[in-house]
Formats: structure tokens, C-alpha cells, sequence
């Protein structure tokens, strides 16, 4: 939800017109100790500069000097920025709203343009278990948000009239990425600084869109060289070449040599199944391998379907660990015409999830990079085999379900199979009926998992869409279309109550609740907005869409029940705006039951709003009674 504030932002800005030249990154051979201030052996490095200034549309249009420097070693890519500024900020998200930075690491796309990148948010905090503090946040174009390992840290420091700002960050946190195994490698890194009165300025190495915007799938970067270490250096790397293997492969172990070997070098490989027994131990000699060359050994074993461990260690260094996983060959095509075929008695419902698994099964495999395990691959094979055998033997895979689960169905507007994530109350009864909640998710990502925590009292039925949709607020008809489909999907297979349905969201999600009863207030007996922004469309994308602070599009609302929470402290969604929408909505006639909580970020509700939820959603339902 960062792009509702930045992509506004994003109004104006000024750079140096200058193509940026390959940075040469320094061989250290040491670690250096990460407290915000350069060590002594550190102020050789070479200082770098920022290309691109960004005023946004701040009335301060001054600068302060940043510079940074990179070097690496074996283990890890070492970064310091220094602000000519004599005071640290600490804001929530100060990679946005200063002080903090990003850094992007990329393997080299066609046109300076890239989609396999790591995307790392560092945000210095007085809160040492602060998460954002330093995170990854994005991974080929996939919101992953994790912290790093322990061995990956971070500090800043301010002093003598400058702040400092220092990243050492594990190679192995950011595997494959390691300039020893790739051809090249790109960077950009991005710095917010604070100046006064909530104003934030930006410095960049590239102009990247990406920096604010996080539906850009391509990013822009600049190259980086590496250079070499020392020939008196003696240095051993090996990893997986490959991740992903099929039946009957063997295993790729890349090892690259610095420096001169000697007759006794060998690494050790150890490989384990899923139980932890030993598949495969062998010592390999290195007297063939010379620098610069790499090589890749392959090695023979019984490369059976199922994931493992690999273990590679040179002489006393530290044992470095791999997952890898050999996948099965499917028959795609086979297996989808069997079940079109099947006369069982299997329900449409559940057929069409069948094959969507299958669908999202044989995607995965065709994307799926030799730098990835597929673990995740795997496990969905499983499952979905298992379910096929069920199927094939005349029981229907899902009808015992009540824990969230996605489903599917054929879109009634391109005949494409969508999926809905769907959750049941415990003791679900089809000879009853129930309300019905269609909760919406936020940017960024899609309904999986939304509904892993109950979004009503338990008593509802809870669906939650994909909508084709992770950036866009559900503007596209398709994504009101799918909306509808998946309701009309749950109502032919569940037991559906149709005259209590009750339409929410989160964030993005919450939009899309108000553009989703706007177009269909036939369906719904109220709306829950959580986090929500009344004029998300026209504030992320070209065009007219509805704004909900508009009373010419609040008057579907007249006399609805309409459940707003928000947070005073919500980075990403003035709460001025929710106080707007609050009046607007009222002055149409709404019913408006309102939780604005000081303190609150862009998160979820607190316990105490959560109940006065549940309250009121079981108001919407005694008024049917």
C-alpha cells in the first residue's frame, strides 16, 4: 500500500542528465565492524555519487551532500551512505519518509531492464526488533517481505556533523546473486532523507519508476564490476549449480577457485532426503580447477521425486546448505482430459478447482528458474495428487473441507478458470443457511492466506476473491465481474443465505468493498472498510473512476451499514481523508458505525474494534430476523 502516498508524490523531480558508468565494487578481506561510521581500513574505498534528485513537490528545494561506498568479500556486499546532516530522523518507513534507503540487487536484463532482482527496504529504527529496519521486501517482482538472516546487519550513527548509514548484507540471504557465480550483477540504491515539516527528499543512482511504484515488474538499474582479490588470496565457493532437478538428473555443483590450489584441496558434498538419510557423501579433488575458471561437477545418485538437503564444506570453512528438489514429470494434458471426461458425480465446483491446480502446477514449472528449489511446486503436486485419486475413485477431494482453501470456477466474462479462497464455519451444515462475507485483499498480493484468521464471527461463510487484480483497486470490469462470479460460485455450491451479504476489505481491499457495493448495492446489506482509501482508482491510475468522498457516488449508500476503521497514525492513508469520507458518507445517509484509533499504522484492527465489529455485523443479521 506504499504507492497510495509516493505515486502521488511522484509529481516532480529534477536530475543530473547522466548516464551512470559500471562502479567498480572494492575487495575487502575482512569484516567490517557495522556501527553507522567507516572503520579506519574502510576510508580508502572509493566515494560515489547520487545522479538523480528528486524534490517530489516539496517547497524546500535544497540539497545535502550524499555520497556512498560499496566493496565486498566471499560472504558479503558491504554499503555506506553518509548525509552531510548532523541528526538521524527515525520515521516509520524511512526508506520512504527519510531517513532510510533502498538497494536493489539484479542479474542483467535485456534494455537495462531487469525482472529477476532482489528489492532490500532498510529503515533505521530506535527499535532494535523494529521489522522494517532491514528487510527484503521484494524478489522477482514478488512482495515476500522477510528479515534477513543474522548474519546480514545493519546500523546508522550520527556524528561530527555527518550521519552515516551501513549495510553488510550475506550473499547467502540473496542467493543466487553472488558476483563470483553470476555473469554480472546490477545495483540501484535509493535515499530518503528528512529535512523538517514532513517534507522527504530522494537521491537515486538510475531513475527507476519501481522505487515507488510497486506494480512496475521491470526494474531499471545500473552495472556493477567486481574486483578481483588479491592473487595471494586463497579462496574456495562452490554451490548449487541448479536447484530444481527431473528424475534420473544428477547433481550440479559449481566451484569457483581464487588463488592457487593445492594438492590436498577437495570439497565435501553430502546430500539428504526429506527423512534426513544419506543419499550421497563424496570428497572432490580441485587440482583441476584453476583460476578464473569455474566448473561445474556433476554428480551421479538416485535422483528419486522428493526434496533434500545438500550440504557442501572446503577444508575448515563454514558448511554452506542448499535445498534442492527433483520434480515429477506430469502428464498435463492427460489428466485434464480425464477429469472433463469422468462421469462421476464430482460437482462442477469442485472439478474446476482440480484443473486450476493443475493449471497453476504445469505455470510453475514453466517459470520456475534453475535458482529455485520448487519445494512449494512439489507440496501443491502432492496435495492435488492425492485429490485426483480421490476424484478418480468417485469422492469429491473438497467436500469435507472447512479450513480455508482456494477454489475455482470459469469466468462467465473470458471463460478462463479464476480462483477464490474460501472458508467455511466449523460446524458447517448444508441443510442451514448462511451469511455470506466477501472480503477483499489488499496491493501487492492476492487472496491466499486472507482468510487464515476468521474475517467474521465464524458464523459467516467467507470468501475472498482474487478479482485478477494486485495493483489496479479493482477498477477493471473484469475484476467487478470476478467478484460477482466467485459469490454466484459459492451461492450453486454452498448454503447460501442471499438476502445477508456483507462486502469488506483491507487497505486496497477496502476501496474495492465501496467500488463493489457502488456497482452492485443490490447484493450486500453493508460494508466493512478497513484501512481503506475513498479515492484510490483515481489517485494510482489514468482516468475517471468513483470517488467516495463524491456524494454522486455515495448515494447507493443512503440508509446502508457501513463499518469504517482507520488508524491516526496510517503512513500510508491520511486519516483526514477517512475523517472526510466518514462526514460524506453520513451527509448521503449512511449508517456509519466508525473506529478511527489513535496510534494505529496501516495495519489491521485492534482487538477492541474487532469486537465492535463482530457487533456489528450480528446487528446486519438480527434486522433480518
Amino acid at each position: 500500500m506504499n504507492r497510495i502516498v509516493l505515486f502521488l508524490l511522484f509529481s516532480w523531480s529534477v536530475w543530473a542528465e547522466v548516464k551512470p558508468q559500471p562502479v567498480d565494487v572494492s575487495y575487502i578481506d575482512f569484516q567490517p565492524v557495522v556501527d553507522g561510521q567507516l572503520d579506519a581500513a574502510l576510508q580508502k574505498l572509493p566515494v560515489h555519487q547520487f545522479n538523480r534528485f528528486y524534490r517530489f513537490d516539496n517547497p524546500v528545494t535544497e540539497q545535502v551532500s550524499v555520497s556512498y561506498r560499496l566493496a565486498y568479500n566471499a560472504t558479503h556486499m558491504y554499503m555506506y551512505i553518509e548525509a552531510a546532516a548532523d541528526q538521524i530522523s527515525y520515521n516509520r518507513r524511512g526508506y520512504l519518509y527519510g531517513d532510510g534507503f533502498k538497494l536493489l540487487l539484479a542479474q542483467p536484463g535485456p534494455e537495462g531492464l531487469t525482472d529477476e532482482y532482489y528489492d532490500l527496504f532498510f529503515s533505521p529504527s530506535e527499535d532494535p526488533d523494529y521489522f522494517e529496519r532491514q528487510r527484503i521486501a521484494t524478489y522477482n517482482f514478488k512482495m515476500i517481505s522477510r528479515p534477513f538472516s543474522s548474519v546480514s546487519q545493519s546500523q546508522e550513527r550520527a556524528f561530527e556533523g555527518k550521519s552515516g548509514f551501513e549495510a553488510l548484507i550475506a550473499w547467502s540471504d540473496i542467493d543466487p546473486m553472488h558476483p563470483w557465480f553470476s555473469e554480472a550483477l546490477g545495483y540501484n540504491l535509493y535515499f530518503a532523507k528528512y529535512i523538517r515539516d514532513e517534507i522527504t527528499n530522494g537521491y537515486a543512482v538510475v531513475h527507476d519508476e519501481g522505487i515507488w511504484d510497486e506494480e512496475v515488474p521491470k526494474r531499471t538499474y545500473a552495472p556493477l564490476t567486481f574486483q578481483a582479490p588479491p592473487e595471494d588470496v586463497h579462496l574456495v565457493l562452490a554451490q548449487l549449480a541448479r536447484k530444481n532437478l527431473k528424475p534420473g538428473e544428477h547433481l550440479p555443483i559449481d566451484v569457483v577457485v581464487k588463488g592457487q590450489i593445492e594438492e590436498k584441496d577437495a570439497i565435501f558434498v553430502e546430500l539428504n532426503d526429506a527423512q534426513g538419510r544419506r543419499v550421497l557423501s563424496r570428497k572432490l579433488s580441485l587440482q583441476d580447477i584453476t583460476e578464473p575458471n569455474k566448473k561445474t561437477i556433476q554428480l551421479p545418485f538416485d535422483s528419486r521425486v522428493g526434496q533434500y538437503q545438500v550440504l557442501i564444506k572446503y577444508a575448515d570453512q563454514a558448511v554452506r546448505q542448499f535445498d534442492m528438489v527433483v520434480l515429477p514429470e506430469v502428464k498435463f494434458e492427460s489428466l485434464r482430459k480425464q477429469i472433463s471426461s469422468s462421469q462421476n458425480s464430482i460437482s462442477l465446483g469442485s472439478r474446476n478447482t482440480i484443473l486450476f491446480k493443475l493449471q497453476q502446477i504445469q505455470q510453475k514449472l514453466n517459470d520456475l528458474p534453475a535458482y529455485e528449489s520448487g519445494a512449494d511446486v512439489l507440496e501443491m503436486w502432492k496435495q492435488t495428487e492425492h485429490e485426483l485419486r480421490q476424484f478418480n475413485q468417485g469422492q469429491d477431494p473438497y467436500a469435507k473441507f472447512r479450513a480455508p482453501h482456494r477454489r475455482a470456477f470459469v469466468s462467465e466474462y473470458d471463460k478462463t478458470l479464476q480462483p477464490y479462497t474460501l472458508r467455511l464455519p466449523e460446524n458447517y451444515n448444508a441443510s442451514k443457511k448462511y451469511p455470506l462475507l466477501v472480503f477483499l485483499h489488499g496491493s501487492g498480493q492476492d487472496e491466499q492466506r486472507l482468510l487464515d484468521r476468521p474475517r467474521s464471527d465464524g458464523q459467516f461463510i467467507e470468501v475472498a476473491p482474487f478479482g485478477r487484480d494486485k495493483f489496479r483497486a479493482y477498477s477493471a470490469e473484469v475484476s467487478q465481474r470476478d467478484i460477482v462470479d466467485a459469490i454466484e460460485d459459492v451461492k450453486a455450491h454452498f448454503s447460501v443465505d442471499e438476502k445477508n451479504m456483507i462486502i469488506g476489505g483491507f487497505s486496497m481491499g477496502g476501496y474495492g468493498a465501496l467500488r463493489a457495493y457502488y456497482e452492485h448495492p443490490e447484493l450486500y446489506r453493508g460494508v466493512a472498510v478497513f484501512s481503506g482509501h475513498p479515492d484510490l482508482a483515481n489517485a494510482w491510475l489514468d482516468g475517471i473512476y468513483p470517488n467516495f468522498l463524491n456524494q454522486q457516488y455515495l448515494k447507493a449508500f443512503k440508509e446502508t451499514p457501513v463499518f469504517v476503521y482507520h488508524g491516526t497514525k496510517d503512513a500510508a492513508i491520511d486519516v483526514a481523508l477517512i475523517k472526510k469520507m466518514l462526514v460524506e458518507l453520513r451527509n448521503a445517509g449512511a449508517v456509519v458505525t466508525a473506529r478511527i484509533v489513535e496510534g494505529r499504522g496501516h495495519v489491521y484492527q485492534d482487538a477492541d474494534t474487532h469486537q465492535k465489529y463482530v457487533k456489528w455485523l450480528a446487528e446486519i443479521l438480527a434486522a433480518t430476523e
